[in-house]
C-alpha cells in the first residue's frame, strides 16, 4: 500500500523540480538576452509553461529569433538550460520571401564526425557535395540536392566567414523557406549572435542572386 503513496509523492517531486528549474533557467536566459535586446533594438518574449524566453528583433527588414535551451540535471553548465533536452544549443532564424527549391546543410563537427562521415561514404558509394575550397571542404560537411545550387550560394565571402568562425560545432540549413544558423554553443554577445546573423544574411543574399 505504500507504493501508492510513494510513486504521487515522486511524480509531484519531479514536476515541481521541472518547474522550478524552469523558472530559473528562463530568468538566466532573460538576463542573458536583455542586453542583446537593447543593443539591437528587439525585445525578450516571456517565458511560458513549455518554453523558454526568446530573443526577437528586425534587421535590415528581416525577422530574426534567437533562442537556447540546453539539459537539465545534475550537472547543467552554462548560461541556460532545459530539463529534457539534449545539450545545450543556440540557433538565429531568418524567413526567406521565397523558396528556393532546395535544401542545404552546412557541418563543422568534429575529426572523428567527419571521419565517420567520409569513411560511411565510401562505403556506401554516396555522393557528397563539396565547395571546391580544399580548406572548407577539409572542415565541413556540405549535404545539397544540387552542386550548381552549391556553387552559387557557397560564395568565397560566406565560406570565408563560416571558416573564420570560433564555433567549434556549427550548422547551416536552409529548408523551404527558412535558414537557419545553428551552434552547440550558447550566445554570450551581441559580437557572437552578429557572426550568426551575418553568415545567415550572406546565404539569404546568394540565394537571393541568380
Amino acid at each position: 500500500m505504500i507504493w501508492w503513496s510513494v510513486i504521487p509523492a515522486v511524480i509531484v517531486a519531479a514536476l515541481a523540480y521541472a518547474y522550478w528549474e524552469h523558472g530559473k533557467q528562463g530568468r538566466r536566459l532573460t538576463r542573458l538576452f536583455a542586453p542583446l535586446a537593447a543593443s539591437h533594438g528587439g525585445e525578450v518574449k516571456a517565458a511560458t509553461l513549455l518554453a523558454l524566453p526568446q530573443l526577437g528583433f528586425e534587421r535590415d527588414g528581416r525577422k530574426y529569433l534567437v533562442g537556447a535551451m540546453a539539459s537539465g540535471g545534475p550537472n547543467v553548465s552554462g548560461t541556460a538550460s532545459r530539463p529534457g533536452f539534449n545539450g545545450p544549443f543556440t540557433f538565429a532564424d531568418i524567413e526567406l520571401p521565397f523558396d528556393t527549391g532546395h535544401e542545404l546543410r552546412i557541418l563543422r563537427t568534429d575529426k572523428l564526425d567527419r571521419g565517420v562521415d567520409t569513411v560511411v561514404n565510401s562505403v556506401a558509394g554516396s555522393y557528397r557535395p563539396t565547395s571546391g575550397d580544399e580548406a572548407f571542404d577539409r572542415a565541413f560537411r556540405i549535404q545539397a540536392n544540387d552542386q550548381a545550387f552549391v556553387d552559387r550560394v557557397l560564395a568565397a565571402r560566406l565560406r570565408d566567414k563560416l571558416l573564420c568562425s570560433r564555433q567549434q560545432r556549427l550548422e547551416v540549413a536552409l529548408t523551404g523557406t527558412k535558414i537557419s544558423v545553428h551552434i552547440d554553443e550558447y550566445v554570450k554577445s551581441a559580437g557572437d549572435l552578429d557572426e550568426m546573423i551575418e553568415i545567415a544574411t550572406l546565404l539569404a543574399e546568394n540565394c537571393a542572386v541568380g
